[in-house]
């Protein structure tokens, strides 16, 4: 983690009540979580964090774009996110389970990283359906190409003209099917 220290939080010497951090997530950011859903983005960060006695309460709220593959034509495309969320973060010598939503950290630890519950909470805010959004006039904004390639191999309801003709020999067992 190296190249992430600038999500580090002393939390040593850290004050009790709320203190604010403001991150600006970039393609560096990015590159680091190498082969995930987002490639690339500009995501502003902004973490409040609530220390108590015995616990922190980390707020998040990110808000941005993505760069995301569109799921139908294959093209990037800049995905608007935005979402909050809230993490507890206890101390204690044994880690339990309680949760998504709590970590565990022993006392003597110093600093506490968040960007990975960042990367999460980014890929949290994509809609689960990658699709290029329409625009003003309600037209896809997919690559035509692909969009026509694909129209050529989709598999389509024959028309009546293209209807084959059935054996007249199973006529009378198709009969049998429609008496349910």
């Amino acid at each position: 983690m190296a190249n992430l220290k600038a999500y580090n939080i002393a939390l040593k010497g850290l004050g009790v009540g709320k203190h604010e951090f403001d991150y600006e997530v970039g393609q560096t950011f990015f590159e680091y979580f190498d082969g995930g859903i987002a490639e690339n983005g500009h995501v502003d960060v902004k973490l409040e964090l609530e220390k108590q006695s015995a616990l922190l309460v980390l707020n998040f709220h990110v808000k941005g774009t993505v760069q995301i593959q569109c799921d139908r034509c294959l093209d990037l495309f800049d995905q608007p996110v935005e979402n909050e969320n809230t993490v507890f973060v206890k101390y204690g010598e044994e880690k339990f389970e309680e949760g998504d939503d709590v970590i565990w950290i022993t006392p003597n630890e110093t600093h506490l990283n968040v960007a990975k519950l960042i990367y999460d909470f980014i890929l949290l805010a994509i809609p689960i359906k990658h699709v290029h959004p329409e625009d003003e006039a309600g037209n896809s904004q997919c690559n035509p190409e692909m969009l026509e390639r694909l129209n050529q191999f989709t598999a389509h309801e024959p028309s009546e003209e293209e209807t084959p003709e059935t054996d007249s020999r199973w006529d009378e067992l198709k009969k049998l099917l429609d008496n349910k």
